[in-house]
């Protein structure tokens, strides 16, 4: 049972440092990617959902450490249960973004249109890093909306092609790095959580701690009275500062007033 207590402990430690490394990563990539003109055009709800879920990841993973430290039950069932339900809801949402491919230039026209009407300036941030011009050709809801088709006349601003090639494909890369990551800290989440069950099972008991620990203790009093005399140390040999008498080897004794009696 140590053994397997042990290794469980270990392993949960690992992996929930492995998890807190990939929720770090999270964390920063949301960030990173609500910082990207693209993003702003479709929804912010994609990187702020990711930011949320690194930081949840995060927190559930520095539970897991603690609770594999310390040996606490209550903390690493607590842990379980919700690793548990965070790993049913990563897979659903994972095998949602992965699927969902069908649909992206429909979503991607509502946005566009939705951005158009309400924040041009995304439209323009975009047209610039992409080097692009309207959605579906260089004359369709370009911006600036006074002269839309500014990219066919001036050769200064001169884009000439649209925009919708480059959206789809930055929108598809999220999606499948989402995914990816979503799928590969399951994996991980996995492991840690047979672990955590391994530990939980083979823990001891409070009662089984108090019962082991008096076990042992009558174990060493056994042993300290089963001692041969003749391996137990030697009194130690002390020497009257008063008198210069010895004790322990003269066979002389103080009274109660200090004197010494044969």
């Amino acid at each position: 049972m140590g053994v397997s207590v042990e290794a469980g402990r270990i392993i949960v430690i690992l992996t929930n440092t492995l998890t807190t490394i990939v929720g770090l990563i999270l964390i920063v990539l949301g960030l990173y990617e609500l910082a990207s003109p693209e993003v702003s055009l479709y929804s912010n709800a994609i990187p702020l959902a990711t930011i949320i879920f690194g930081i949840a990841i995060l927190l559930i993973s520095i539970t897991g450490c603690c609770g594999g430290l310390a040996e606490n039950k209550p903390i690493l069932w607590a842990y379980f249960i919700v690793l548990l339900l965070l790993i049913v809801l990563q897979i659903i949402a994972a095998i949602i973004t992965l699927a969902d491919t069908q649909n992206v230039e429909k979503v991607l026209d509502t946005w566009w249109q939705v951005a158009y009407n309400d924040n041009p300036r995304i439209i323009r941030d975009i047209e610039d890093k992409y080097s692009c011009c309207g959605f579906s050709n260089v004359t369709d809801r370009a911006v600036p909306k006074k002269s839309p088709d500014a990219c066919t006349k001036s050769s200064w601003f001169g884009y000439d092609k649209p925009c919708l090639q480059v959206l789809t494909s930055a929108y598809k890369h999220h999606q499948i790095a989402i995914g990816a990551w979503g799928i590969i800290l399951a994996f991980i989440q996995i492991l840690a959580l047979i672990a955590a069950y391994v530990l939980l099972v083979n823990l001891p008991t409070p009662e089984q701690r108090d019962r082991d620990y008096r076990t042992e203790h009558e174990r060493l009093i056994k042993m300290g009275r089963n001692v041969d005399p003749d391996q137990q140390q030697s009194k130690p040999y002390y020497t009257d500062r008063g008198t210069g008498v010895s004790g322990g080897s003269s066979g002389a004794a103080r009274d109660q007033y200090g004197s010494i009696n044969p």
